[in-house]
Formats: structure tokens, sequence, C-alpha cells
């Protein structure tokens, strides 16, 4: 008898090899899915492991997807940082996303990402126009489109009129649009078939969304007590959280009203931030007061511990902004950003939305800048004396009042001229 004719071994067949093979299956559905939200760039890494968790609702445990989503979420994120260092500085997706800026401030509303499908985006697509604004049509691509334009098939752009047949005109004012920022189009001219958009998906994650969880060695789970109110896909919870992604993913974002107290192994501090420096105050009347880095928490936490200081501080991002922010993303209240988050922010902003950025400087000069039906708004605010003095600007002249005020903490508006003073009382 050959090899091949031998029965099976007792244990060729046994179940302890099925959970292998299921815990397998599971690390590759966990790995596929996070990868490709890494990719479409709008989650920090405690939103992607959450997302990760909701998508495999009803398959696996959801203690045991986020237990196994974390390693491969900081995994993904530094693959994506490293990956992204040698990209163009104008990337497909950044003109993907000049074109629907331009459309919808022509009065085209135009969304990126919108809706989970095509018949969703079409029934709730009406819902999005900007209040006071009569738009005269709209375009957009959904998630499914977003999830193919990241595996390389492009993307697929969806453009009408509101309660009116379709509309060549519309889809030619949009093809337009894309062509104009370098991007291909494949659009036969036919209403019933959307625009394609070939391209290579590349979005850059920078600040929040760049945040990789820590992994400490020594690490420990810190009780976290908010004595405020911080809300939104950034925030900490209350209750115990490993350090080490306390301080990587959370605690440099801490809005200044904000106190957190830390707890661990029966000792205290009540961690506040202070421009873009934490400040450790320890409940034991023996430890002084620590004043580290915003990206140096964990120093806080080895004090707290009784351990020696961890070594060399993480460099500060160049500039640096308090920043309150009405967005597509939600909202921010006297958050701290480094210049290359606040200038995404920027970016990301609608048009004719009202959504608007309010940055101050580390000298308290303060800059706004809003989209406006006339377009993109930007002023030198004095909310003490409730005045603002500003003009209609380019996206590139906001860029570079912001950056002034981040890098070299001055207002540059008033180096804009032809200004406009408004009074708010």
């Amino acid at each position: 008898m050959t090899d091949d004719d031998a029965a099976p071994t007792a244990d060729a067949h046994a179940t302890p090899h099925a959970p292998d093979v299921e815990g397998r299956a599971l690390d590759d559905q966990i790995r596929a899915f996070v990868r490709r939200q890494v990719a479409l760039a709008e989650l920090p890494a405690a939103a992607l492991v959450a997302e990760t968790v909701e998508h495999l609702d009803g398959e696996a445990d959801p203690a045991r997807v986020a237990e196994l989503a974390w390693p491969v979420v900081g995994e993904e994120l530094s693959a994506h940082l490293a990956a992204q260092e040698s990209w163009p500085e104008l990337t497909d997706s950044d003109r993907l996303t000049a074109a629907f800026r331009a459309l919808t401030a022509a009065g085209i509303v135009a969304r990126e990402n919108f809706a989970c499908c095509q018949n969703c985006g079409l029934s709730e697509i009406g819902a999005d126009v900007p209040r006071s604004i009569v738009p005269r049509g709209y375009a957009f691509y959904h998630r499914q489109d977003a999830e193919r334009g990241v595996d390389g098939e492009g993307v697929h752009i969806a453009y009408g009129l509101f309660e009116q047949p379709p509309s060549a005109a519309v889809g030619e004012e949009v093809a337009a649009a894309l062509r104009a920022e370098g991007l291909t189009v494949r659009w036969d001219g036919e209403t019933g078939n959307r625009i394609h958009v070939p391209m290579v998906w590349r979005r850059r994650r920078v600040g929040r969304l760049a945040a990789v969880p820590a992994m400490v060695d020594d690490d420990i789970d810190v009780d976290v007590e908010l004595l405020g109110g911080w809300t939104g896909v950034h925030a900490a919870g209350d209750g115990p959280t490993p350090a080490g992604r306390l301080t990587a993913l959370h605690l440099p974002w801490l809005p200044a009203a904000v106190p957190v107290r830390l707890t661990c192994e029966g000792r205290s501090v009540t961690v506040r931030r202070e421009g873009d420096t934490l400040v450790g105050a320890y409940a034991d009347p023996g430890v002084p007061e620590l004043t580290v880095g915003r990206y140096d928490g964990m120093e806080l936490v080895r004090r707290l511990r009784g351990l020696p200081a961890g070594g060399v501080s993480a460099p500060a991002p160049v500039g640096f902004l308090e920043v309150s922010a009405e967005h597509t993303g939600g909202s921010d209240r006297d958050v701290p950003m480094d210049l290359a988050e606040v200038l995404a922010l920027v970016r990301a902003m609608r048009p004719l939305s009202y959504d608007f950025i309010t940055c101050v400087g580390r000298s308290g000069g303060c800059v706004q800048t809003t989209w406006q039906p006339g377009g993109l708004w930007v002023e030198e605010l004095d909310a003490d004396a409730a005045v603002s003095v500003g003009r209609y600007a380019t996206l590139a002249e906001v860029e570079r009042i912001l950056t002034v005020l981040a890098v070299e903490d001055r207002v540059a508006v008033p180096e804009l001229g032809d200004l406009t003073t408004l009074r708010h009382r």
C-alpha cells in the first residue's frame, strides 16, 4: 500500500485544527477590511477598530475582533504612512477633491464618498443641499465606489438635476471640472451612464488620522475620568484604557477645557493641556507637577507608576494652532492641531456649507475662515471687541494666512488688502 493509499491517521481531521482555520479566516477578514478603511483615510485608529467590530457584527465575538484588530490597525496605519512618503505632492485623490470643491462652489452640490450605495445617494443628496442655496444640480460617488477606487478600479460619478430628468449638461460640467484638475474622464455623453474616472487612489493621513496606537512593552491600563465634556470620534472615554493608546491617540488632542484624571495602582494624576504641552498634577503631594510635550503623555504615566523617564521626547510637528471648527467630520472645540492637520481640514471644507474654522495662535491672534454663498471668507477676529476685518479669498490665500499664523505666530490677514470691517453686535 502506497502512502497515498494509507488510511488517515486518527488526528488528520481532528477538531482542534478547526479553530486555527477559523482564526486565520477571521484574521484575513479583519486585515482586508482595515486595509481598505485605512486607505479611505476618514477615521482615526480607535474609530477604525470600532468600525471593524461593527463590520463583523454577528460573525465573531466583538471582544475578540477588537483584540485582533488593534495590532492590525497599527500595522496598516504604519504601512500607509510609510507609503505616502513617496507619493507626489498632488495625488489623483487631491485632484478629485479639488474638482468636487469647484463644482460645489459653482452650484453643483458635489459630495465624495456619499451614502452607502447609488440608491441611497440619490434619495439623500437633496437633504445635503446647504441652507439658503438653490443648487443647479448634483454629483456624487458613494461608499462602494470609493472602496472600488481603493481597489484600483477608479470611481464612477453620478450626476443630475433635482426632481428633474437626467441632464447631459450637468454631466458635461462635471466632466469639464474633472478634466480641469488633470484627471482622465471616460463618459460617452449618455445620461444613463455614470462618469468613470480611472485614477490611483491616494489619500494622505495627517494629524489625528496619522496617529498610530503605541506598542508599549510595559503598558498598563489606566482608569480614565473625563472632568469635562469631550465628544467625537477622537475623544477618550471613561473607564480602563491602555496607557499606550490613550497617550498616542487621544491626549495629544485634549481640548483646553477638559482635564482628565488618570488612576493607576491606587495613585492618580490630573492632566490638563496648556498650548502644545501636557501638565500632570499628581494627587501625591510628594510628586511634583510635570510638564511634557503633548505627544509625550506616556511620561506622565511613567511617573505615576514611579518609573524612570522613558527616553527622548517625540519631536513636535511644525506649527501649532488652537482650533474650533464645524466641518463634514463633525465639530472641534479648542483642540490643538499642527499645521498639516489644519490645512487638511481647510481643504476638506465644503463650499456653500457655512463650514468654518477658527484658529488661534500662541499669542492670541485669531483667524477665522468659512465657506459662504459668496465664496471662501477669511477674517481676523477680535472676539472681545466683536469686530472682524476680512474679505473673500482663494484657497491658496487662506492656506498662506494660516501657515503664517501657525509658524510665525502673527496674523497676516491685513496683507490681503481691500478688507471689509464687520461688527458683530
